[in-house]
């Protein structure tokens, strides 16, 4: 399949955590990922497949599809869909890139084709995903997403589990949120997002509507059960919302850091790293978080 030039498939998938995450495997010496999808995750029913991915001749991907049987052409356009969404291959990126072109900090973004962050097939896993990285070491969101996706995901050809859907989860009870996953406080949290998506009171598009102002966003997000400020920010950046600047800990630090901000009230705090930006307008909080992440790709440039 064709991507948008330029496109580097490494910058995408490090981007931030998640190719870390099961049920992705990622070579980086050779750039070719691999991961397992329920394609009854991403519509009503459907097998499991392997997907093991590479870039070809700059704009190609080359895909190879393992499945137990011949898929036909509506489960080959779920995989597809799958990896569209996974690639975030959707996103229209050119007049964010622009803007880059014109700030030399900056200049990388646009050369390198960067601003597509690796996201689920599927919100929900999204969502349940950040679930486990709120108040904890990241180890530990390894742990419980490893945990969930072994006991609830379905097998592809290679063994591997896929991510589990909605409706896998929402059949469990809080003990096994609790004991078997050990999300420890999280568990009626996860429990009634999975109910909440597999129910359809919860879908994609209460939040992936083009037409919803990002206040508006916000606020669904954050009437989620357990979703505090850094999730939904964190949400936000993974559904295309770039004008929040979604701001931890980390990123208030690295930020500060760069533009040689002093540390004080918080709020004075985020004033000063949003008037940084401000130039990007709807782009501030992509441009924020390729500042802060230019060190993972670009060797040699000084950063940790």
């Amino acid at each position: 399949m064709r991507v948008p030039e330029p496109f580097e498939l490494d910058v995408v998938l490090r981007g931030h955590g998640w190719v870390a995450l099961a049920p992705h495997v990622y070579d980086r010496e050779r750039i070719r990922w691999s991961t397992t999808v329920d394609l009854s995750a991403v519509g009503a029913r459907g097998p499991v497949v392997d997907l093991d991915l590479r870039q070809r001749d700059g704009a190609v991907l080359e895909a190879q599809v393992r499945a137990r049987a011949p898929l036909d052409r509506t489960m080959l356009a779920r995989v597809r869909e799958a990896l569209v969404t996974s690639l975030a291959l959707d996103f229209e990126l050119e007049p964010f890139w622009a803007r880059c072109a014109d700030t030399p900090r900056l200049a990388w973004v646009q050369q390198r084709g960067a601003g597509r962050l690796l996201r689920s097939p599927t919100l929900f896993e999204d969502l349940l995903k950040l679930l486990m990285t709120t108040n904890c070491s990241w180890a530990n969101t390894e742990s419980m997403v490893t945990r969930t996706t072994s006991a609830l995901g379905r097998r592809g050809p290679s063994g591997r589990h896929a991510f589990p859907s909605a409706r896998a989860c929402a059949r469990q009870d809080e003990a096994f949120w609790r004991d078997v996953a050990r999300v420890g406080y999280r568990a009626s949290h996860c429990r009634a997002l999975a109910q909440g998506f597999a129910s359809g009171q919860l879908s994609r598009a209460d939040f992936d509507d083009p037409s919803l102002a990002t206040d508006e966003v916000r606020r669904r997000l954050l009437a989620l059960p357990g979703f505090g400020p850094y999730a939904a920010g964190q949400a936000l950046r993974l559904l295309g919302r770039f004008d929040d600047l979604a701001l931890d800990s980390w990123v208030r630090s690295r930020a500060a850091e760069l533009h040689g901000l002093v540390s004080g009230d918080a709020s004075g705090s985020d004033r000063a790293i949003a008037a940084c930006y401000a130039e990007f307008d709807e782009y501030a909080g992509l441009a924020l978080w390729m500042d802060v992440t230019r060190a993972w790709h670009t060797p040699g440039s000084g950063e940790d």
